[in-house]
């Protein structure tokens, strides 16, 4: 009688315990299912959020973009870091490239630098070898892309036929337009490649969004890279997309100085990257702002003019006005180089313009004056320099 007892006892621990199992099982199938990934959270919230995409060659980092978004706006951005860009390396204890670092199999500690260079928060990033970079393009259907002059073979004498205009590249196309190799080729045409790759890429996502995030193609485009972001993310990353204005996006590049350090060629960032990190900020700012105007129809024109004797300060003040997106038209000598305090002159009457070249060097004499001819002035600012500007800012 007791026996019988026990099998009974048994079997209804068994059946409670079967129960909780079946319970504890759809609990994590209910949270999996509707639990939210960051990517959706930021984009509820309407928070700016930054991605970083890497480009690599074997062991060797091709391109580092980073693509800043405000899905408040639909507005983005895209800042390219060189690999050349020197800087101190704390756990080298050197100056060194700041690609050093990267390794393709461990990104974080490059990836960290960067936040640290940027002065801002990179929480998702998207790394592809070539190999896969081909993959990603085929399984997105190609990029269009355009190319300004067609290309038969690079400088060093490799095949590549790459036609002129508005062009549908396939993955190992656009491989061969990431990777061709041109002497005469500056590093702004050579940095403007990898943007417009990723301008085409964002393109491609919003066209064909609904395609792309299907569960039937997502697993191909993910397993095309190496990223942290899931699957759901990134399906809310490319579905975001289609609120992009990609055709007047920001960009954005390194300036500063090129000098040899230990028979390598760096270069080093105005005012020791100060200068970009505020830059940076500026347009992360700027993406968040409900001004219907973008940052490409707020483009103002400036001359420089040195009032001082000090060489080169108006070509030196050029650099720093371009890196926050103002077209400098021309920068030469003033006829008085004894002026004591800036001054920038509005030249249209528009203050506000003036007001904007002001701020970025912290001058407080802001005049307009207009010119007699003024339809014939090529500029809508100017800017003399004085004693008081220390090269970054009037004192």
């Amino acid at each position: 009688m007791v026996r019988g007892k026990k099998k009974l006892f048994d079997k209804s621990r068994l059946f409670l315990l079967l129960i909780l199992l079946i319970l504890a099982g759809s609990g994590l199938f209910f949270f999996f299912q509707v639990r939210t990934d960051r990517i959706t959270a930021l984009l509820a919230g309407g928070e700016s959020f930054a991605v970083h995409f890497m480009i690599r060659d074997g062991e060797t980092l091709l391109y580092s973009e980073v693509f800043l978004y405000n899905p408040r706006t639909g507005k983005g951005a895209v800042v390219d870091i060189p690999g050349n860009v020197g800087t101190i390396i704390t756990s080298l204890k050197r100056v060194d490239r700041i690609d050093v670092l990267f390794d393709p199999d461990n990104p974080a500690p490059y990836r960290k630098m960067m936040e640290k260079f940027l002065g801002l928060e990179i929480p998702f990033f998207c790394l592809f070898s070539l190999d896969e970079l081909e993959r990603f393009v085929d399984v997105l259907g190609g990029l269009e892309i355009f190319i300004a002059n067609s290309i038969e073979t690079d400088g060093r004498g490799n095949r590549v036929f790459l036609p002129s205009g508005n062009v549908l590249l396939d993955g190992s196309k656009t491989r061969a337009f990431l990777t061709y190799y041109d002497p005469e080729e500056t590093e702004l045409d050579r940095t403007g490649r990898a943007q417009k790759f990723l301008q085409g890429m964002m393109k491609k996502f919003g066209e064909e969004a609904q395609y792309l995030t299907h569960g039937d193609v997502m697993p191909f485009l993910r397993g095309s890279m190496e990223t942290n972001l899931d699957g759901r993310a990134l399906s809310a990353l490319i579905r975001e997309t289609v609120k992009l204005d990609v055709d007047r996006m920001v960009f954005q590049r390194v300036l500063g100085t090129m000098r040899t350090v230990d028979t390598q060629e760096l270069l080093f960032p105005h005012f020791e990257g100060q200068l970009l990190r505020q830059t940076v900020q500026q347009i992360y700012e700027g993406l968040a702002s409900t001004d219907v105007r973008g940052a490409g129809d707020m483009t103002v024109s400036l001359e420089i003019l040195n009032g001082t004797k000090t060489t080169g300060l108006a070509r030196r003040t050029r650099e720093i006005f371009q890196s926050f997106g103002f077209d400098v038209v021309s920068f030469s000598n003033a006829e008085d180089q004894d002026l004591e305090k800036t001054v920038v002159l509005d030249r249209r009457g528009n203050p506000e313009n003036a007001g904007k070249v002001a701020q970025v060097i912290r001058c407080n004499r802001v005049l307009t004056e207009i010119p007699e001819n003024a339809a014939q002035v090529p500029v809508d600012v100017t800017v003399i320099l004085g004693k008081d500007f220390d090269g970054r800012y009037c004192k």
